[in-house]
């Protein structure tokens, strides 16, 4: 089973990431890892260290890929922000159903588990989650810099209820909820944001964005 000598770590970490995320972390045995890995139980100890060692290390990867990519939807210029912002919601309803395996996020999955074995992968998950709220206010900020959003609301309130959206629509879409559900409920969350008369009158139609999650 074991793979040869100087065979790709990255691709090694990427299978068993997408193992953790199918089955999570308590549901994840050592022989699970391996078969993903395309490892033996040998080399894959001398690799990578225990089971605890490569969650963190398939953590680590995974928030890095995943801010870079909300910080790709919502950061740019203050005129197209608010076009950002939908995008964002349009993006989260698309995510689960555009993975073939709906394996979700990684970043969810570790908060719904419960998984309190390790506290480095905690607060990686705790900054995760940090940096992709400070990407939705700056979003948020701008949009209101530019007269598309309510100055006066509350830019962190909002990025946390955008977040909370997008987390429920994961739940939804694992559930079974269809696409063009959970792209009822982008628009809707939309609709409910603070915009300004300036930005109802002069709405864009729905942002296009990329598949991948």
């Amino acid at each position: 089973m074991g793979r040869p000598p100087g065979f790709d770590k990255d691709e090694v970490v990427h299978a068993v990431e997408r193992q953790f995320r199918r089955t999570g972390y308590a549901g994840t045995s050592v022989d699970d890892i391996a078969k993903a890995g395309g490892l033996g139980r040998g080399s894959l100890y001398a690799a990578f260290g225990d089971k605890s060692k490569l969650y963190l290390r398939t953590l680590e990867a995974y928030c890095d890929r995943t801010e870079a990519a909300w910080a790709a939807v919502l950061e740019g210029p203050d005129d197209a922000a608010l076009e950002r912002l939908h995008a964002y919601l349009v993006k989260s309803a698309r995510c689960v159903h555009d993975d073939p395996d709906r394996l979700g996020c990684m970043v969810t999955g570790f908060a719904v588990e419960g998984v309190d074995h390790d506290p480095q992968a905690g607060a990686r998950v705790s900054q995760a989650l940090g940096r992709i709220e400070g990407s939705l206010t700056g979003c948020v900020q701008a949009a209101q810099h530019h007269g598309d959003l309510d100055p006066e609301a509350d830019a962190r309130g909002i990025s946390h209820l955008l977040m909370a959206v997008n987390r429920g629509m994961e739940v939804l879409a694992r559930a079974g909820f269809d696409v063009v559900a959970l792209e009822r409920v982008a628009d809707q969350a939309f609709e409910g944001l603070p915009l300004t008369t300036r930005a109802r009158s002069h709405r864009a139609p729905r942002p296009v964005v990329s598949d991948a999650c």
